[in-house]
């Protein structure tokens, strides 16, 4: 899928990373998961994944495709999180925001602190 071109959205998530966050690759969404469409949360692992998933626009040069992990609160895919963090420099205390700029579409970007 080729990245959307950058369009704003509204803002569901704002949440502080963490070196832990970073060393593996995820970053939480506890407290936001009501604010994502219910089928759009799976379970603990990929056997029970949820039946959409949602295209994330992280800066790359493609989107990403993943739903979350209900258990573990994040998005289940991560090897986009890795490059999103590397090209932005991701740092613990950083802020990772989460736009919703349509259906079941996200724009994902950093906010140094």
């Amino acid at each position: 899928m080729i990245k959307s071109g950058g369009a704003a959205g509204t803002l569901i998530v704002q949440t502080r990373l963490t070196e832990g966050e970073i060393r593996n690759n995820h970053f939480h969404l506890t407290g936001y998961l009501d604010r994502f469409p219910g089928d759009l949360i799976g379970g603990r692992n990929v056997s029970v994944m949820a039946p959409k998933e949602a295209s994330i626009d992280w800066g790359g040069d493609t989107e990403a495709l993943t739903d979350i992990d209900e258990v573990h609160r994040f998005f289940r895919r991560r090897g986009w999180v890795r490059q999103f963090f590397e090209l932005t420099g991701a740092e613990a205390g950083d802020w990772v925001l989460v736009e919703e700029t349509g259906s079941y579409r996200y724009k994902v970007s950093l906010k140094k602190a």
